[in-house]
């Protein structure tokens, strides 16, 4: 019976997981139409949905705990829990990310914060932010090694897309030094969050393997 309940909560700690990326995949889809459409009231929504990430990290490190005191873990479940709690880490920096993107769009309101030259380039950044979150979201659910080791060809992707903002940055930039720092500020936190989900993506392949070289 022990066994069971333990392994329940397990599963419970694997949806929580999968649930905390759901949202912050959310945020970043939001965060990016309210930026590129200048929608304060769709950014204030991402500003608020942070505390339930927040909350929701909390509620892991709990789970995590509980599980921890409910009787010595196999390795392999060991491996799981401490893989939760830097996957969470991730998480939440993602939905921080994306609340700032989403902070940008309403500090600039009622004015675009995205040059109209721009939005086309940004369309792709948010397009592949979005891509690369749902990828790790179903990894985190199917544990997929291989599916988890492919997702750095779309981080590649995101690469290619921010050397091409600094390009545009470094060629004719004709609209300000405010612009100019908004610009690099929102590639910046783009990057970021690819590189944020691709980390759990190695989680996943370090929790199925072990591998230690794999987990950053």
């Amino acid at each position: 019976m022990v066994r069971d309940d333990f392994h329940e909560r397990l599963a419970a700690l694997d949806a929580s997981l999968v649930g905390m990326a759901q949202t912050v995949t959310d945020m970043m889809g939001r965060a990016s139409r309210a930026l590129l459409t200048s929608d304060t009231d769709l950014a204030e929504r991402v500003v608020e949905m942070d505390a339930s990430v927040n909350a929701m990290r909390n509620r892991v490190d709990d789970q995590v705990a509980e599980l921890m005191t409910t009787r010595p873990p196999m390795a392999g479940d060991l491996r799981f829990m401490l893989s939760a709690i830097r996957i969470t880490g991730d998480l939440e920096r993602m939905g921080d990310l994306s609340k700032h993107i989403a902070k940008i769009a309403i500090m600039r309101a009622p004015a675009s914060a995205v040059p109209t030259e721009a939005m086309p380039l940004f369309t792709s950044l948010a397009e592949v932010a979005v891509r690369i979150a749902t990828k790790a979201t179903q990894i985190l659910g199917t544990r997929d090694q291989l599916d988890a080791t492919q997702l750095s060809l779309d981080d590649d992707e995101m690469d290619a897309l921010h050397k091409r903002m600094f390009a545009q940055l470094l060629s004719d930039w004709p609209y300000g030094v405010e612009a100019a720092v908004d610009f690099t500020l929102l590639g910046r936190f783009y990057e970021r969050y690819a590189d944020h989900a691709v980390n759990i993506a190695h989680q996943v392949v370090y929790l199925v393997t072990g591998d230690v070289r794999l987990r950053d």
